[in-house]
């Protein structure tokens, strides 16, 4: 037997399906907090470096004789000559093991030398201070701003890029300029 739907029956199925439907301020608010909190936690996982990229950040540090190298930097050298020689990630764990004992980048260069890995000191050492890794497929820049090779002159010059000191830099007022020049005659 058919039963016919009074409209009272359907504005209360009309009703509950809307209350179903409706959200609320506290369900967005936690929907919204675990999902952004979904989305931090693979990315802590992902900044952990391994050991061999570890090494690399320790031997890096010693063979260019600078403390503060850029761990991201670091991480994206390490992958393309890791990439470029499979033995990479051993030879990086090797130098840092000389590191212990060799804390200036001379004195470790010259250990490296004693047991074979010269070439891999001198090409960690130009890969830090041109940006660009050598491979057999062309050069890779992995770095051109954070290139080690600005640092001594970066007092005076900005790194040489299509847009020196910022996008629009050439629209702000010159150095000690404070207001603009009166075009006198009017040429405009």
């Amino acid at each position: 037997m058919i039963t016919q739907k009074t409209p009272h029956d359907i504005a209360t199925t009309a009703r509950s399906a809307a209350k179903a439907a409706t959200i609320t301020r506290r369900s967005l608010l936690a929907g919204t907090t675990l999902l952004l909190a979904g989305l931090h936690i693979p990315k802590a996982f992902a900044d952990t470096p391994s050991a061999a990229e570890a090494a690399f950040y320790i031997a890096s540090s010693v063979l260019t004789d600078k403390r503060d190298l850029s761990p991201v930097t670091a991480k994206r050298i390490f992958q393309v000559l890791n990439a470029a020689d499979s033995g990479f990630a051993d030879k990086s764990v090797k130098l840092a093991v000389l590191a212990k004992a060799n804390t200036t980048g001379a004195s470790l260069k010259a250990a490296a030398a004693t047991v074979g890995l010269d070439a891999v000191a001198m090409k960690i050492v130009s890969t830090w201070y041109t940006g660009t890794v050598e491979t057999e497929h062309g050069p890779v820049v992995v770095a051109y701003k954070d290139a080690l090779m600005y640092r001594p002159v970066a007092d005076g010059l900005t790194v040489p890029t299509y847009c020196n000191n910022g996008p629009m830099w050439w629209t702000g007022l010159p150095p000690e300029v404070t207001r603009m020049p009166v075009n006198s005659p009017r040429v405009l």
